[in-house]
């Protein structure tokens, strides 16, 4: 009698536990909107059918999230013209080998190797001694380089070690962009974004530091842009924020929908000594409008073991819902052991994704206590990620 009262009041459980709505957890990081747009469907053809599929994972290879990209740079760009190429230009090194490319602007003349000369303390150095590698465009196209027409690069000799040289160019005229890498320098600049995806109107987070060994230089300057697909741009602004320089900036709200990534471009310089140091990093992030969203609550079904989310639809498109079902083990160590994900085209409104986790792909001796994570929402028809929760939820007790 006992028994069976413990199985009934089991099974009321279980389908009481399937009916119920449950709250999605967030974690600081995770990506969530509060908002919703309504904006045009893009041109194209989108399927419109319902898709879902899941299939198993090994138990003992564990899953994390990416991290965010850290830009390292021993390099910087500056923008030049002729008049102060063919009198010398001012470049100062942190280590020897240093390879300086000159790309000419419209209409500027091109560059030769061959009549570049390089300088130290208003001295010419002889070009045999001063450059170790000369390549002009057609060199450097057939190497497989995209550079313009007039591009040429040098090397320093390594011999000269490093330090402040001129460069000049007789005859230069226009405008010119010149790069300048030092490979073999301890001194970079490393740029973070917080996170790889954010949302129109979040805030912008990009932590930077200009140094040697994680060692930050004393009286570093560093500003940013945030630069749009389109090229728009919009300026960072970074703080000493107890000895690490961080920029946060709110993101636009209105972001027109382009084809590709924004890029953050962040430029540090500090003195060392009488030399000037110069370092530029680039790292891109992805911005997305708000089109849907999560409306922050689940089902859970234990008997088809599946997860039901309605979502919140502003705009209309195809949206697709992923996430990573974790079980437990008889060692009570919670795993991975399916991968689900559905897609379905809504119009602006409410609807519903389902994560339905096929049963046949629960390894033997494992079950409740379950776990949802590595939830993403992602907007199908144009490409972006709207919702990541890492830790969703947690549901069951194991018997």
């Amino acid at each position: 009698m006992r028994k069976l009262l413990l199985v009934t009041l089991l099974s009321a459980s279980c389908l009481a536990q399937a009916g119920n709505d449950n709250r999605l957890s967030s974690r600081n990081n995770d990506l969530i909107s509060s908002r919703l747009v309504n904006i045009p469907v893009p041109a194209g053809q989108f399927e419109r059918k319902a898709v879902s599929f899941s299939y198993a994972l090994n138990p003992q290879n564990e899953l994390s999230t990416s991290t965010p990209f850290t830009a390292e740079s021993r390099e910087f760009w500056m923008q030049t013209d002729g008049n102060e190429l063919s009198k010398g230009l001012m470049i100062d090194t942190t280590a020897p080998g240093a390879l300086i490319r000159i790309s000419p602007a419209t209409g500027a003349a091109a560059i030769v190797p061959g009549n570049m000369k390089l300088l130290r303390n208003g001295k010419a150095i002889d070009n045999a001694k001063a450059f170790s590698q000369q390549a002009n465009t057609d060199q450097l196209q057939k190497a497989g380089m995209d550079v313009g027409n007039g591009t040429a690069i040098v090397k320093i000799a390594d011999g000269l070690g490093e330090g402040r040289f001129q460069l000049m160019v007789p005859k230069a005229s226009g405008r010119y962009l010149v790069h300048v890498f030092e490979p073999n320098s301890d001194i970079t600049l490393q740029a973070k974004a917080d996170r790889q995806n954010y949302l129109a109107g979040d805030q912008l987070v990009v932590n930077a530091l200009l140094g040697k060994n994680e060692k930050a230089m004393a009286g570093t300057e560093i500003s940013g842009l945030l630069v749009s697909p389109s090229g728009k741009s919009y300026d960072i602004t970074f703080k000493n924020e107890n000895g690490s320089l961080r920029a946060i900036s709110k993101l636009p709200n209105e972001v027109v929908h382009q084809p590709g990534l924004w890029e953050v471009q962040v430029l540090a310089g500090a003195s060392d000594g009488n030399l000037r140091i110069q370092r530029d990093a680039r790292t891109v992030i992805s911005i997305a409008q708000p089109t849907a969203k999560l409306n922050g609550e689940f089902r859970f079904n234990p008997q088809a073991l599946s997860f039901s989310m309605p979502i919140q639809v502003g705009s209309s498109g195809r949206y697709e819902l992923s996430g990573t079902l974790y079980a437990t083990g008889r060692d009570g160590v919670a795993r991975p052991v399916a991968q689900a994900a559905m897609a379905n085209w809504f119009k602006q409104g409410k609807g519903l994704l389902n994560l339905n986790f096929d049963r046949a792909n629960l390894p033997a001796g494992y079950g409740a206590p379950f776990e949802l994570k590595f939830v993403e929402l992602k907007d199908q028809t144009r490409m972006t990620q709207l919702e990541s929760r890492e830790s969703a939820a947690r549901v069951g007790t194991r018997l």
